[in-house]
């Protein structure tokens, strides 16, 4: 308590400051930067990929939908993207649906931004029905979505993660539990045909 109340005396000095003073001033300054800028940077770190999963599942939906809509399907590929690249981690082709409504759908792909990885166990179908169909034996398709970021600011948080369930295709979201290491230089799109649907805890 005297601390601040001596810090404030400072400040309200009217004759200008001493050499000292300036020194303590800027002491407590890079103590209070140096407790509020990593918890900022987490804090926009968390956001990114909220951000994502949040358009990534409002774009699977949009899919969904419209695959319905049209009888048609779309096929969703999982794009490799390289340490420090950002652009879009899906490819997808659309047969049996409006062009509008195609163009649209693969307009809305979200944009992996450089703190921001996924990884997606497999490539997968919507049918004509709006369901779920994959190409091998996954009962779901398990998308996990992270930061690239160093571990300090990260804080070593679990990522997110995102399922599409065989075969109704309904899309949940919630917490990877699996270990999962936060680094800068992480490819930000790729397979992983071990991620576990089971260690998804979602909401």
């Amino acid at each position: 308590m005297n601390t601040i109340k001596s810090f404030k005396s400072i400040l309200n000095k009217k004759d200008g400051f001493s050499i000292v003073e300036l020194v303590v001033i800027m002491a407590i300054m890079g103590v209070l930067a140096s407790i509020s800028v990593p918890s900022a940077l987490r804090w926009l770190y968390k956001e990114d990929q909220n951000a994502y999963v949040r358009e990534l599942s409002s774009f699977l939906n949009l899919v969904r939908r419209e695959t319905r809509r049209w009888g048609g399907s779309c096929t969703i590929k999982t794009k490799l993207l390289g340490p420090g690249l950002e652009g879009k981690g899906l490819d997808m082709t659309c047969l049996g649906m409006n062009q509008t409504s195609r163009n649209n759908s693969v307009s809305q792909i979200p944009i992996l931004k450089k703190t921001v990885f996924q990884e997606v166990n497999t490539d997968f179908s919507f049918t004509p029905k709006g369901q779920l169909s994959t190409n091998n034996n996954y009962n779901h398709v398990v998308f996990v979505v992270g930061g690239r970021h160093d571990q300090s600011p990260g804080g070593g948080d679990n990522p997110k993660c995102l399922v599409i369930s065989m075969p109704s295709g309904a899309i949940r979201t919630g917490i990877y539990s699996g270990s999962y290491k936060y680094y800068s230089n992480r490819v930000a799109s790729r397979f992983n045909n071990y991620i576990n649907e089971n260690s998804c805890i979602t909401y």
